[in-house]
């Protein structure tokens, strides 16, 4: 569960670690679908996508790297702001990345 208070300000930034699964069963694009998509102009090669839920009036920016994940998002929602930046493990030395 999240709560906010505006009364207080920002809070302390927070690691969530989390599979891919269980953060895209999350999302609105988790279907890999959206009513409204538009790929904007790369920036940095990075690509750059808007994804709009009119029914939720929900909005998403998405930057995303050169293989497809998820860099940056930032969710607009009535009376929220929601930023988030990823980081993923680096990979290991064997080359073989944990599957679960």
């Amino acid at each position: 569960m999240v709560t906010s208070n505006t009364a207080q300000g920002l809070g302390d930034l927070r690691q969530l670690p989390v599979t891919g699964e269980e953060f895209l069963a999350a999302e609105p694009y988790g279907s890999g679908t959206a009513p409204v998509t538009t790929r904007l102009s790369d920036e940095n090669g990075q690509r750059r996508l808007a994804l709009a839920y009119p029914a939720e009036h929900t909005q998403l920016g998405l930057t995303l790297d050169g293989t497809g994940r998820i860099l940056h998002e930032t969710l607009t929602a009535p009376n929220h702001l929601v930023t988030r930046t990823f980081v993923y493990p680096e990979p290991e030395e064997d080359g073989h990345g944990h599957e679960h």
